[in-house]
């Protein structure tokens, strides 16, 4: 009940607008057939008026004809107004005697009705009189509306019951199904657990072009499930593929970044490297709280070894000359290649004293290390500590001149720098 009234109260409803086509051809057919009953209704009812005066012209008039004869002014009375008890007898009046100029009437008969019937008197072949009868044609039209109205109510009855017994059977069939099937609609959604959708007409219900209906709703959203599952399948792996082609795209930048600043030889920070240290270092540096020291290392006389065993050798102690000072330097330290064979320690948050220390230790490491095809070998240092308003250049230069003065004071030595060196 709550479905059928939801069909009939929804403003733009298919069993309303089924209910208003229905009714509007019910009523059309109602009225073409009330007018064909009608209308041969009326004919009969004609045919009953025209068998009346046949009637009375057969059975009545020849006795009029007599008392007309006989001048019987009585009689003729009599026999009019018998003619005028008929119901199909409105009215009528008989003309007689000589030049038919006397007249007897019974009834209402007007002279101005459209239609009348005249029939003549005869007696042994003589006129004996005229009489004109007027028909009852309010009886014919009263039955006639009387027919309209029975007619018009009775197909109306017919007309809307047939129509609300046929939406209902169109809603209890098809209408409830077809609001059941926009319900399931409505309420799917991909990615949700899908079920699929089932008439509710009872589990014998007819195969019939509604379940085939249903069937294929169920396919399509069966369909689009797999599809939704597929594409959130499909999405997930392209973000999992996304996000290892950001890594291994981070990744190479970062080697990209690393291989700029990396001297490839000996696998030290490069010049370039060492210049962005530098620019990273000195704005944190404060000669008094954070002091920032550098060390400059050369390897003692190793143009000879270049000379004397070849470049390969000397690419080979360059290698080994540098994971020495990466072993012995400390994790906050830039160990790099400042060039040839001279390398840059930058120690941050390091004292002189500190980056001398640090500086004997490096050159006790190389002293004690055996070199592949060298065998032993010395190496000098020069260490000096960052002043107030000093560039780097400043720093490298003071630290220059002081592994000079290692090299001149013979060598495999520390030298750091002294008052008198003056940048």
């Amino acid at each position: 009940m709550r479905d059928f009234l939801l069909i009939f109260l929804a403003p733009r409803g298919l069993a309303r607008r089924m209910l208003v086509w229905i009714l509007c051809i019910s009523t059309t057919a109602a009225l073409i057939a009330t007018s064909v009953q009608l209308f041969f209704d009326y004919r009969h009812d004609v045919s009953e008026l025209e068998q009346g005066m046949r009637y009375i012209e057969q059975s009545q008039l020849p006795g009029l004809a007599d008392a007309a004869w006989n001048f019987n002014v009585a009689g003729m009375q009599v026999q009019l107004d018998g003619i005028g008890h008929s119901p199909w007898v409105a009215g009528a009046t008989i003309h007689y005697g000589p030049s038919q100029s006397a007249t007897l009437t019974t009834g209402q008969v007007d002279a101005d009705a459209g239609r009348r019937f005249e029939y003549v008197l005869q007696r042994n072949g003589v006129v004996v009189g005229k009489i004109f009868i007027a028909p009852n044609l309010h009886t014919l039209y009263s039955r006639t509306l009387d027919r309209i109205g029975i007619v018009l109510a009775t197909q109306s009855g017919k007309s809307l019951v047939t129509s609300i017994s046929i939406l209902l059977l169109i809603s209890w069939m098809i209408t409830r199904h077809l609001t059941q099937m926009a319900e399931f609609a409505k309420s799917f959604e991909p990615g949700k657990r899908f079920t699929p959708f089932v008439l509710r007409r009872g589990p014998q219900g007819p195969h019939d072009e509604l379940s085939v209906l249903v069937d294929r709703l169920n396919d399509a959203y069966g369909r689009l499930q797999t599809a939704h599952e597929f594409q959130v399948r499909h999405n997930e792996i392209l973000s999992q593929e996304v996000t290892q082609r950001t890594a291994e795209l981070l990744e190479a930048h970062r080697q990209l970044a690393k291989l700029a600043i990396t001297d490839k030889l000996t696998g030290a920070v490069n010049r370039r490297g060492l210049d962005e240290a530098f620019k990273s270092a000195i704005p944190l540096a404060a000669p008094d709280s954070r002091p920032l020291a550098v060390i400059l290392a050369d390897i003692d006389k190793f143009k000879s070894v270049n000379d004397s065993r070849g470049h390969l050798v000397g690419d080979i102690l360059l290698r080994e000359f540098t994971g020495i000072l990466k072993r012995a330097a400390r994790a906050t330290d830039t160990v790099g290649r400042w060039g040839g064979e001279e390398f840059l320690i930058l120690c941050p948050q390091t004292t002189l004293e500190q980056a001398l220390r640090l500086a004997e230790h490096l050159r006790a490491s190389v002293q004690a290390h055996a070199f592949a095809e060298i065998g032993s070998k010395t190496s000098s240092f020069g260490v000096a500590v960052l002043r107030k308003g000093e560039t780097a250049d400043d720093l490298v230069k003071r630290a220059d001149e002081a592994l000079y003065q290692a090299k001149e004071r013979g060598r495999n030595r520390v030298c750091p720098e002294t008052p008198d060196i003056k940048s």
